[in-house]
Order: structure tokens, then sequence, then C-alpha cells
């Protein structure tokens, strides 16, 4: 399982990866964190992420499964290959959606 400080991977701004190998986690992160505070805000979110794991160097074709925890983190788990994690750190970030308020409104 994954237990992520979000804060811990992002650069000064908190607007990016605080390293050039973070790129690719930090982006599937901000899925996730846009996706959950998404649909918690009640927006349409169409399909949630997919799942980023390759096991036995195949991609998984998983779409994970997003909530909130009882102390508002957000985890997640794939329901193929199991892959889960905790995603902490992420009030008010740029991906943070949770006061958003326009209807009707793709959030991708």
């Amino acid at each position: 399982m994954w237990v992520i400080d979000i804060r811990h991977w992002l650069n000064d701004e908190q607007t990016g990866p605080g390293a050039p190998q973070l790129k690719s986690k930090v982006a599937k992160l901000a899925e996730i964190i846009t996706y959950a505070t998404a649909r918690d805000s009640d927006l349409v979110t169409g399909d949630p992420p997919k799942c980023w794991r390759r096991p036995n160097r195949k991609p998984c074709t998983g779409r994970l499964n997003i909530h909130f925890t009882e102390d508002d983190r957000i985890y997640w788990i794939c329901p193929i290959c199991d892959d889960d994690g905790i995603i902490d750190g992420w009030h008010g970030l740029i991906w943070d959606i949770s006061d958003y308020n326009d209807e009707d409104r793709v959030v991708h």
C-alpha cells in the first residue's frame, strides 16, 4: 500500500513535481485528487482514473475505486491488481476542486 503526503513530492509552489522523476507519479495523484474532489462536490466526472500498475510488464486494465477515509484522506484501490494507496496533504492544492461550483461541467 502506498501512503503518500503529496506535498512531499511537489515543488515549492505546490503546482507540480518537485523533481523530474516524480512527474508521472504526481500527474496520476493529481488525477485521483481531481476525480475524488469533483465527485464529492457532485460534479460530473466521467470514468474513474485508470490503474497505472504494470503487473508482469503488462498494463493493468483496472479502473480505480476511490473514496474518502474517515480522517478525510483519499483512498484508492484497483479491483484488478489490488494496488492501493492513501493520499494525504491534498487540501487546498490546485487539484482540489472541492469548492468548485459550476453545474453541468465535465471534469477531466
